[in-house]
């Protein structure tokens, strides 16, 4: 999957500028935009350009070469700009490609205009001469499922050693062992800057990434490419960082639609939340009131979480009509038009016919793919329920029917599109269990629910765009932020939810055509 030109572009200027201010501390953003249009002074031009003929860059999977050529490009231009006499044949002493597939590379050799220092073999297991300056790569991405067991391994026994801090696993995928060694090879001041899945910012096994970038090496800008997205169907960030122990006053500049705000590396690691969420999806003075708001709680204190049922052969264990020795149960969110769900709703008997199996029952379910339309179900008859949920039961055991509501309301619902995990195709959203018991939901002590709001945990649940103009709907939402001290910012969360929303369904449509 090799990089666009407009990709390769920024990144490139981006890890020039973040190495520069490592030699020139107090250079800004514009005044090396003006060096690189070259309206900047000659002096000034030429004590970059010193500097930058100087460093030793890298890029550790060329593929087409597209960072390679880009890179020299962009320096022999401001040597042409600055009238600055370049060493010739720089590249071959400066700038180094690394390629395991050989076909690839003499590909790359003969489409190239430059002549760096092109290296047939894989960088995981290479060992540079010596640290460098400046690394820029769209490493592989390969999950770990099309990696041999050997090959995996190896790779633990090899960087295992090198990061005592973290606990690498099977599961991670190839692109975090070369930044690993990107972090490794980098010298003092080295900077990388690199494209990868933004899934790592959520999941699970990317909480190697999230350590090292909260604790061993400081990160210094994250952009969210969804504008300047692959063919392919992956969501990237771009990522620059440098070999140094996070700063206590460091601040990362984070991009967003051409929109750039800044985040302390206090707040980084204050972060429990999905990173994606957190810092592209939700505002600074939402995130301050979920982290600082005593109103608020979250899932995993106030409920037990636990999966559905899977049978491993639905067809032979579910029925659509009652039958001996059969339970009525609920086995898919489209059985479900509203937030009450009874027995005379039930469409799905199991039968277990002495198969393995648990059967789950919880009072409140979790629909755990969700697309434009958000319901926790009220599951009043504990019915059993298949993995398409999570159960939630309260810890106390009580007030389930108060929970319906607050489940349901729209806060929920927002922090569902602020953090919940989207690049899963057709513009679907999902909060796996670890995410889900993190979620922050208004504790419902100081809430009361009138009766003549019943009607909205009987009537359906529409699509988003009908279900946010509902009155019974718009009632329960103001009870719920006057009692976590939100009414004025309700308006606000409403039109944050609202895009979030069409932002979502834009993916789906475009997923579908």
């Amino acid at each position: 999957m090799f990089t666009p030109n407009e990709h390769a572009l920024f990144m490139v200027r981006e890890a020039i500028f973040w190495r520069l201010v490592q030699d020139f501390p107090n250079v800004s953003h514009d005044q090396y935009h003006t060096f690189i249009t070259g309206l900047a002074e000659r002096r000034t031009g030429e004590n970059f350009l010193n500097i930058l003929c100087e460093y030793q860059s890298q890029d550790p999977s060329a593929g087409d070469g597209i960072f390679l050529e880009t890179l020299c490009r962009e320096i022999y231009g401001l040597c042409k700009k600055y009238d600055y006499q370049i060493k010739r044949g720089w590249e071959a002493e400066h700038v180094h490609g690394w390629e395991i597939n050989s076909k690839i590379l003499e590909a790359c050799k003969r489409n190239m205009s430059f002549s760096p220092h092109l290296i047939h073999s894989d960088y995981l297991n290479s060992k540079p001469k010596k640290p460098v300056d400046v690394i820029i790569a769209n490493p592989p991405y390969v999950r770990q499922e099309y990696l041999s067991s050997d090959y995996k391994q190896k790779l633990i026994e090899q960087f295992q050693p090198e990061f005592p801090g973290i606990k690498l696993s099977v599961r991670c995928d190839l692109y975090i062992y070369f930044l690993l060694k990107v972090l490794k090879n980098l010298n003092k001041n080295g900077v990388f800057t690199f494209i990868i899945p933004n899934s790592w910012m959520d999941n699970s096994y990317g909480e190697i990434l999230r350590t090292l970038f909260r604790d061993e090496f400081q990160l210094l800008s994250i952009t969210d490419s969804g504008s300047r997205h692959f063919k392919q169907e992956v969501n990237t960030v771009i990522i620059s960082g440098i070999r140094k122990n996070p700063a206590k006053n460091n601040q990362i500049i984070v991009n967003l639609d051409q929109k750039s705000k800044s985040i302390s590396q206090e707040r980084l690691r204050l972060l429990d939340l999905g990173w994606h969420g957190s810092l592209f999806r939700c505002p600074s003075w939402l995130l301050k009131q979920i982290t600082e708001n005593k109103a608020l709680g979250a899932i995993g204190d106030e409920f037990s979480v636990c999966s559905g049922i899977i049978t491993g052969n639905n067809r032979a264990y579910y029925h659509q009509q009652k039958t001996d020795n059969s339970l009525p149960a609920i086995r898919s969110p489209k059985e479900t038009t509203s937030i009450r769900f009874t027995q005379s709703d039930v469409q799905s008997w199991i039968q277990k016919n002495g198969a393995g199996f648990s059967i789950r029952k919880a009072p409140l379910l979790w629909i755990d793919l969700r697309g434009g339309r958000h319901v926790v179900i009220w599951n009043q008859d504990n019915l059993p329920f298949e993995h398409t949920f999570y159960g939630l039961h309260p810890k106390d055991g009580k007030n389930v029917e108060a929970w319906a509501y607050v489940m349901n309301s729209s806060w929920v619902w927002l922090m569902v599109e602020l953090f919940g995990r989207r690049g899963l195709g057709g513009g679907a959203v999902r909060l796996v269990k670890n995410d889900l018991v993190k979620l922050p939901i208004p504790l419902f002590a100081n809430i009361k629910f009138p009766s003549n709001l019943s009607g909205f945990l009987e009537r359906p649940i529409y699509n988003w765009r009908t279900e946010l103009e509902q009155e019974d709907r718009k009632r329960v939402d103001d009870r719920i932020f006057k009692a976590i001290g939100m009414g004025e910012k309700q308006k606000e969360c409403m039109i944050l939810l609202r895009s979030l929303m069409e932002k979502r369904e834009s993916k789906a449509r475009s997923v579908h055509d």
